[in-house]
């Protein structure tokens, strides 16, 4: 006989799976939060219909909406950094949306902080042991940074990666500029041949106008 325990559900599954618009969003979610797969989107999704549903018991009339509950829910997402310092209603929280707690996880505040050149290397970055929060060790990229922990946000003491001087925390500007060049270079190969065959050919333009000038 098998364990007792009662499986709930985790994430949430689309009704129309094969939805054009839906998979568009989700792939670029992928992309802008660097997430290991869409599981991680209708897990938020889940989230988010939690946080909803409790806002629409708390919705009902005018008592409930300024009860104790409902301004203790406020107040959490404000200090989580889901709702804006301003919000004063629950009917923002029914308008929360994916990218709102998207934003709060650990691997991108670590790259909104400049910690990582990408999202995907900050996550990298997390997974690997080299984010603290307050002094402690957290992996998991996924874990909603609060904004009093936000600030605490920092590289662990004994990473190398803490030298602001690390290969891997330079933005590279240089670098790019010689990726940028380079691939200028190509296109005008690929466009009219090598750069010093496309020098040589004006030359001879030039020499031939001159010819044509002293024949006049």
């Amino acid at each position: 006989m098998g364990l007792a325990i009662k499986h709930r559900k985790k994430f949430i599954s689309h009704k129309k799976r094969w939805d054009k618009e839906t998979i568009t969003s989700e792939a670029e979610l992928v992309r802008d939060y660097a997430l290991k797969n869409k599981k991680e989107i209708k897990k938020v999704e889940l989230k988010i219909s939690k946080y909803k549903q409790l806002a629409k018991n708390l919705n009902t009339d005018e008592s409930s909406k300024n009860s104790p509950a409902a301004q203790h829910l406020l107040s959490k997402f404000r200090e989580m950094g889901i709702l804006p310092s301003t919000s004063t209603t629950l009917d923002e929280v029914l308008d929360l949306k994916v990218r709102s707690v998207l934003e709060r996880r650990l691997s991108n505040i670590v790259y909104k902080k400049k910690l990582a050149r990408t999202p995907k290397q900050a996550r990298q970055f997390v997974v690997h042991r080299h984010i603290t929060i307050g002094g402690k060790c957290v992996n998991s990229p996924s874990h909603l940074v609060t904004l009093a922990e936000e600030m605490q946000v920092e590289f662990v003491e004994n990473s190398a990666l803490a030298n602001e001087e690390h290969p891997e925390r330079k933005l590279e500007v240089e670098g790019l500029k010689d990726e940028l060049a380079k691939g200028a270079q190509r296109a005008s190969q690929s466009k009219g041949g090598k750069e010093g065959d496309f020098d040589e050919r004006e030359e001879v333009l030039d020499e031939e106008e001159q010819n044509e000038e002293g024949l006049k």
